[in-house]
């Protein structure tokens, strides 16, 4: 009985949202793939070669550079610990800050292509205020941790694991609030306030995909769309919004309790190096299920009903 009250009430997103989406692909001349089946207007392969690089220097940044750093400093020079803190932590953020810097111009000064619907020059999107509060908490620790004459390894190990913990309790918030339709109590980007909560992955996809990758608002309207249409793919990002939680979660936990047990020269590695280590398996599996969800989802809906992957109905027999 959930099920078939899950498929007949969408969740409401505050506003005609499909009829949004259907005059502008219309409009466009982009038509979705299936009938009624709102098409996903994204096609990363065109972006790869940004994405590629950016994804290198954000790896770069946030683990291999500070655990070369500090091991390769450490055993192979004289230089005291506050130097060596002091160098790696003057890295910390250049790529992040660009980012961050590219994506405030975008959201402020493009007119309100990348804005969610709604949202005004200096509401930004949901996103960003939750990066720039994890941001900020991990500056300050980094900062603060450093300014002692012997600096605090420990501390200086732990910003990464914190931000994971923060994205886990928001993801098994928002889980949790999309399950008991509770409404929004601010606007989650797309989501006005008082909407259903969304699960936080879509808010994520939306915002990350809208605004970095270039998507704009036709990207948030037919991402919104398919998720009003498709009761197979609210389930997808229903799981997906559990599977990085519980991972956030028991990886941001479990670095924090090593981090504070092993040594110090151990920990640092560990703090920096674990959730790179996380973010590759989990990033790899959701790849991997999201592909065969999405396939699936379109398979079912062309069954149910009898259209070929032309969007023409089956002949008959």
């Amino acid at each position: 009985m959930a099920n078939d009250r899950e498929k007949k009430e969408p969740p409401s997103t505050g506003g005609s949202i499909s009829s949004t989406l259907t005059a502008t692909t219309y409009a466009t001349g982009e038509l979705a793939e299936l009938p009624g089946l709102p098409r996903l207007l994204y096609r990363i392969l065109d972006y790869k070669l940004k994405l590629s690089i950016v994804v290198f220097l954000l790896v770069l940044e946030s683990s291999i550079l500070p655990i070369a750093l500090y091991y390769g400093l450490t055993l192979a020079t004289t230089l005291r610990p506050g130097i060596v803190f002091a160098i790696i932590t003057s890295f910390f953020g250049i790529v992040t800050g660009i980012e961050f810097g590219l994506r405030c111009l975008k959201l402020i000064l493009k007119g309100d292509e990348y804005r969610p619907p709604g949202g005004t020059r200096w509401s930004f999107d949901f996103t960003h205020w939750t990066l720039s509060f994890g941001y900020t908490v991990m500056t300050g620790i980094l900062i603060g941790a450093s300014i002692p004459h012997n600096p605090l390894v420990r501390p200086l190990a732990i910003p990464v694991s914190l931000f994971l913990i923060q994205m886990g309790v928001m993801l098994l918030w928002s889980g949790w609030m999309n399950v008991t339709r509770r409404p929004a109590p601010c606007k989650m980007s797309s989501v006005p306030k008082g909407g259903r909560v969304p699960p936080m992955v879509l808010t994520i996809v939306e915002d990350i995909v809208g605004v970095d990758g270039g998507g704009g608002r036709k990207y948030r309207n037919s991402l919104m769309a398919r998720y009003e249409v498709s009761p197979r793919f609210r389930k997808m990002i229903a799981q997906q919004n559990w599977f990085w939680a519980v991972g956030a979660l028991v990886d941001g936990i479990g670095t924090l309790v090593v981090i504070w047990t092993v040594p110090e020269k151990v920990a640092y590695g560990v703090g920096w190096g674990s959730p790179l280590i996380f973010v590759i398996i989990w990033t790899t599996i959701s790849i991997i299920w999201v592909r065969r969800s999405l396939r699936r989802e379109k398979q079912l809906w062309m069954a149910e009903r009898g259209t070929n992957m032309q969007g023409s109905p089956w002949p008959a027999a």
